[in-house]
């Protein structure tokens, strides 16, 4: 197939790389206050949405960044070091913001044609009940999950809607914040900071043009017959977009590793420089080449993904396996570097206000995610490897 458009040429691309860098010390400064409220501040959300970090997957016609998956995972990364739970939010935001993009362009319109800085949150497992309706259906029920819901603009909520041949299938269903209610229920040992909290509605009618497909959003341009979209809308989602995820690990154990550095290079124990110690040295040489070894398989993935989407290709089975392998052991990875490192660093990494202490929850929270479970990302690639039949729609 020949070439398709390629990616939006933003000139703000490599700004808001840098405005993430810059915010990452303010960040950082915050983690803790942003931990005890259980949700980003309104100061951080406000910064974010000063640098435009919110509007990194929307679409370039509503002044979007429409950025590339490589340069959104850099931008996640990068907010990571100073604060995961806001690199998360803004991860799972920018995701929204593309699987929206995937939708039929009136929801998009509806987003975001009278509010250019509207943000989405999702809570995407199938639950609730759901009525047909004239023009649409009927929904409620709750859902878990749903990361920075509190700042959220509308919610995609997921919903097994019946198809044509009466089969339920699972869809997501986009509805405005007017339309749903918070249940503060998000109490937890990490990732406190998301505010991933559970979304109630009732009775909510959702228009036929704002429900979509999973199925269509997992297969990519060739499933969902649109390869006149830019290649970041192209994409099938769960074996690229949820790179972002990753990305928040691996800024989690970048940080770690950089004060871990700079905290023992100044250490003694007994009169004698940590930094002599061969055993520091080690868990050094280990927890870097876990790191260097997590970014090389992100980078490597999301590069090739956004490759094949500007040359109108299909990513196959088992390359499609493989990023699920590489999602969940980059993820493995980092938190193996974050836990030899925090284990290293002794008695004074366990106070309340040592960052590291923090950032060990994090990455153990992080990694709990269904989409980083290597379990079943693992059991996939090795089916695939193996010739034997995918049994599992988790690709």
């Amino acid at each position: 197939m020949q070439d398709v458009a390629g990616d939006v040429k933003s000139a703000s691309a490599p700004g808001l790389l840098d405005s993430a860098k810059a915010l990452t010390g303010t960040l950082a400064a915050r983690a803790a206050a942003t931990e005890a409220l259980r949700r980003l501040p309104d100061e951080t959300v406000a910064d974010i949405k000063a640098a435009g970090l919110h509007r990194l997957g929307q679409p370039s016609r509503f002044g979007g960044a429409e950025m590339p998956l490589d340069g959104i995972v850099d931008v996640i990364t990068a907010l990571a070091r100073g604060c995961a739970a806001t690199a998360w939010v803004c991860g799972v935001w920018t995701d929204h913001a593309i699987i929206v993009g995937m939708f039929d362009p009136a929801a998009a319109d509806d987003v975001w044609g009278g509010n250019e800085n509207a943000t989405i949150s999702a809570g995407l497992f199938p639950s609730g009940t759901n009525e047909r309706v004239a023009g649409g259906w009927r929904l409620s029920g709750s859902w878990g999950f749903a990361s920075g819901c509190d700042h959220a603009d509308w919610i995609i909520l997921g919903s097994l809607i019946p198809d044509a041949d009466g089969r339920p299938t699972h869809n997501l269903c986009l509805v405005p914040r007017s339309e749903i209610s918070i249940d503060d229920d998000w109490h937890v040992m990490g990732m406190a900071g998301t505010g991933s909290k559970t979304i109630v509605v009732e009775d909510a009618f959702v228009p036929d043009h704002r429900i979509f497909s999973l199925p269509l959003v997992m297969g990519g341009w060739e499933a969902r017959g649109r390869p006149d979209v830019g290649p970041l809308y192209r994409l099938p989602h769960r074996p690229t977009i949820p790179f972002h995820f990753c990305a928040t690990s691996l800024g989690i154990a970048e940080a770690m590793m950089e004060d871990f550095v700079s905290g023992m290079a100044a250490r003694k124990s007994f009169g004698k420089p940590m930094a002599e110690f061969e055993t520091m040295q080690m868990h050094i040489a280990e927890a870097s080449a876990e790191i260097d070894c997590a970014r090389l398989l992100i980078r490597r993935d999301v590069t090739e993904a956004m490759a094949a989407m500007r040359h109108g290709q299909s990513l196959s089975p088992e390359i499609m396996v493989r990023n699920r392998r590489d999602q969940a052991y980059s993820a493995r990875l980092c938190r193996q570097a974050v836990e030899r490192l925090f284990g290293a660093a002794g008695a004074h990494s366990i106070y309340e206000d040592n960052a590291a202490q923090r950032r060990y929850r994090d990455v153990r929270a992080a990694g709990n995610h269904v989409v980083l479970n290597w379990d079943l990302a693992g059991t996939t690639y090795g089916r695939v490897a193996l010739g034997l039949e995918l049994e599992t729609s988790f690709v």
